[in-house]
């Protein structure tokens, strides 16, 4: 039996749980959200979000890397919503999954250093 995540392990580029800061502003919309990621990857990001978005709406976002440098913006999209219930307060959340749309070649390098787990030594 496939479940709806069998999708997702196949990503073109895999995604890690790493948290960093992000803010997600919807295009033409005057609410902006902040939130910690729930993993990051070269692709996209996913996060927690109270409200949710339409499937495709097109966002600008800035997530901070925690590299001492501003944060990385660029333009994303909704690909997946899932409605998630927190159990202790019966709170409702949305999983939101983004892709970046035009992310630059430096921010690229910075996400791939921020992503790449530092080689141990030997």
């Amino acid at each position: 039996m496939n479940s709806l995540w069998d999708g997702f392990n196949k990503r073109k580029f895999p995604r890690l749980h790493l948290t960093c800061e992000v803010a997600i502003q919807p295009v033409g919309k005057q609410k902006a959200f902040t939130a910690s990621t729930e993993d990051v990857g070269m692709g996209g990001v996913s996060v927690m979000l109270p409200e949710p978005l339409e499937r495709f709406d097109r966002c600008k976002i800035s997530l901070e890397l925690k590299d001492g440098e501003p944060p990385v913006q660029c333009t994303g999209r909704s690909v997946w919503v899932i409605p998630s219930q927190d159990r202790k307060s019966s709170k409702k959340n949305f999983d939101i999954g983004f892709e970046f749309l035009d992310l630059d070649e430096l921010s690229r390098k910075r996400l791939k250093t921020f992503i790449t787990p530092p080689l141990k030594k030997a």
